[in-house]
């Protein structure tokens, strides 16, 4: 519909998912010494829609983080999440300067909670952790170029180790512990292990044996430990990677009273530390999402979800934007991307405070949407929610990016919104997006001019 209003020089429009609208360029004045205001007028459009799916981005990268995440998390909507963490040990300083009365005493993992004290979940119940060695060597993988010139995800780093991998290890654990994930109050975590591979390994550095000579010959004799958590957990916490294996003696002094030594493996090689972070959706409405099997809202009751670590994201793209931006005579002089969200920034599963959005180019996250005309990525404006119902919203500037429809190949670009470094691949932040009548609530801001 078009009215002609005398003294109107800007439109505004907002539609929801299902009544998207859309158009962009940079803000563009109008001068106010125009005589011929007449040619100035107010437009709506509802015929646009977006599309919107829930995805899973592929080969997410989680090694070289800084970051053991170690836990598990359920939420019945979308299913658990559960981390597990790999590492090697380096025996690097380790001599054999025992004193002659010298009896080992116990071998313990040292962990510590990560810089910014990382837990996301229900950290009221206690959590237990299991420690296991491994079988298998770890190593890197190096992705194969697509013989159809599909590119690779931005946010691939060349040679790794991605979520979905997992590597041998013995059933047998070496050690657990219990504890409350409350980190801010948690300095260490100390997880007594094996006795007999404590004994193990306080006889070959005291009979100086070539395994405890170089970190090469170590992972020979001892590929390297895993901590996964107890299948009842609630929570996912964060350790930082400066652990200690300690294997602890003690000795009787030349004064004659007992002392106590110590000596320390500590992680090697961090580029192979990574986190298996594994999703199991079985009878939740993505129970089928696979890389290869995007889930419209359709199909999932409206509901669309981000996870980080599993590599969710909501896929949004606008099929007749592009025909909008082709009509005559449109100044675009605002923009923005609103995205309600049911996750709340109180309680046990918090909204994750950093989206950003990726460009696609078929299915393939290949750039992030920046702040306009920079090269920075932009990150969404996370506006809180408040206690009286209204839920919390992600807002992106999209004055930059609506330009780009008229491209040759925007037709095979979309947008997922996802989480960027480091969260996507060192956290379990999740939020839902939120829904009204079967629809995710997502709406296109966009103030304009029209001209006749």
């Amino acid at each position: 519909m078009i009215k002609n209003l005398r003294f109107s020089l800007f439109a505004t429009f907002s539609l929801s998912a299902v009544l998207f609208l859309s158009g962009c360029d940079k803000d563009m004045a109008i001068s106010l010494k125009n005589d011929n205001i007449d040619n100035l007028n107010v437009s709506s459009v509802d015929s646009l829609s977006a599309v919107v799916s829930t995805v899973q981005m592929p080969t997410i990268p989680t090694a070289a983080t800084g970051t053991l995440l170690v836990g598990k998390v359920t939420q019945p909507i979308i299913g658990s999440l559960t981390s597990n963490t790999f590492f090697r040990l380096n025996p690097a300083g380790i001599t054999n300067d025992f004193p002659t009365t010298a009896k080992f005493d116990s071998l313990n993992l040292v962990i510590r909670p990560s810089n910014n004290r990382y837990a996301y979940g229900d950290t009221s119940k206690i959590q237990k952790i299991y420690v296991h060695r491994l079988t298998q060597a770890l190593e890197t993988t190096t992705l194969t170029p697509s013989p159809t010139g599909i590119s690779f995800p931005i946010y691939y780093p060349g040679a790794t180790i991605f979520a979905h991998q997992s590597f041998n290890f013995d059933a047998n654990a070496l050690g657990s512990v219990s504890f409350r994930p409350h980190m801010s109050k948690v300095d260490t975590l100390s997880v007594r292990l094996s006795d007999a591979v404590g004994t193990e390994f306080f006889k070959k550095i005291k009979n100086n044996d070539v395994a405890f000579n170089s970190a090469s010959n170590f992972q020979e004799y001892f590929k390297g430990l895993t901590i996964r958590p107890d299948a009842g957990n609630t929570a996912m916490v964060g350790f930082k990677d400066t652990l200690e294996v300690r294997i602890n003696y003690s000795y009787v002094g030349t004064d004659g009273f007992r002392k106590k030594g110590v000596k320390t493996l500590n992680m090697a090689d961090k580029s192979v530390q990574y986190n298996n972070i594994v999703a199991d959706r079985t009878g939740t409405e993505f129970e089928a999402l696979t890389t290869t099997n995007p889930l419209p809202v359709a199909e999932t009751n409206g509901i669309s979800f981000i996870q980080a670590g599993s590599g969710v994201a909501t896929q949004i793209s606008f099929p007749a934007l592009r025909d909008f931006m082709q009509q005559p005579g449109i100044a675009i002089n605002k923009a923005e991307l609103e995205i309600e969200i049911a996750s709340s920034h109180l309680g046990y599963y918090t909204a994750a405070p950093q989206p950003v959005l990726y460009t696609t180019d078929m299915g393939v996250p290949t750039n992030f949407l920046p702040v306009p005309f920079t090269n920075t990525v932009q990150t969404g404006t996370y506006i809180l929610g408040n206690n009286t119902g209204r839920p919390g919203k992600y807002v992106f500037n999209m004055i930059q990016y609506i330009r780009t429809v008229n491209l040759p190949d925007a037709q095979n670009k979309s947008l997922y919104l996802s989480l960027g470094n480091p969260a996507l691949f060192s956290t379990g932040n999740t939020s839902i997006l939120a829904t009204q009548n079967n629809q995710p609530k997502v709406k296109l801001n966009i103030v304009y001019t029209k001209f006749k």
